[in-house]
């Protein structure tokens, strides 16, 4: 009877966190980010220590959402005016800063930002077709695709050699 009691109870408890992932998502376990409860064997009552370092974990990448996010919304209330040539230059300064800076992250606000930068440089270029600015930026614009392709290439070229070396071993593995 032991034997099935527990498979009893373990389908019992497999059962119920079934159904509450379902109602209530991940939040339905009773695990916690950040809180451990530690049984031992020789007490009766359950200790509950706080993990610090999760917590602070937890708060670094909830900052860094935040941040992304006020800067996301930051480059969408950009809005280019065709009297102020200035204005413009220094909103396209500024969005190149985040593109080069978003470039070697990786980040997903990054097609925003250079949606964006196109926009605003297609504005100079109306304003003050001559301006030395636009062939800084046009340059930027280009560094930026140079950049994407060696990345690329390294991607393909890791992928490959990994593709290439995963082969080798199992042709070796066989032979020997």
């Amino acid at each position: 009877m032991g034997f099935l009691d527990s498979v009893q109870n373990a389908f019992g408890k497999k059962t119920g966190n079934a159904i509450g992932n379902s109602l209530y998502g991940r939040h339905a376990d009773d695990n916690r980010i950040g809180i451990r409860e530690d049984t031992n064997r020789s007490q009766s009552v359950n200790q509950i220590r706080v993990d610090y370092v999760a917590i602070e974990k937890e708060k670094r990448k909830t900052l860094a959402y935040e941040q992304n996010s006020k800067l996301l919304d930051s480059i969408i209330s950009i809005e280019f005016s065709a009297d102020n040539k200035n204005a413009v230059i220094k909103e396209l300064t500024t969005l190149s800063t985040c593109v080069d800076l978003w470039l070697k992250e990786s980040n997903k606000n990054l097609s925003v930002a250079k949606s964006k930068f196109d926009t605003g440089l297609a504005i100079l270029s109306t304003i003050d077709p001559k301006s030395p600015m636009i062939d800084y930026f046009t340059n930027k614009k280009s560094d930026w695709a140079v950049f994407e392709e060696k990345r690329r290439k390294r991607i393909f070229w890791l992928a490959g050699s990994a593709i290439i070396i995963t082969t080798l071993c199992f042709v070796l593995a066989k032979f020997l």
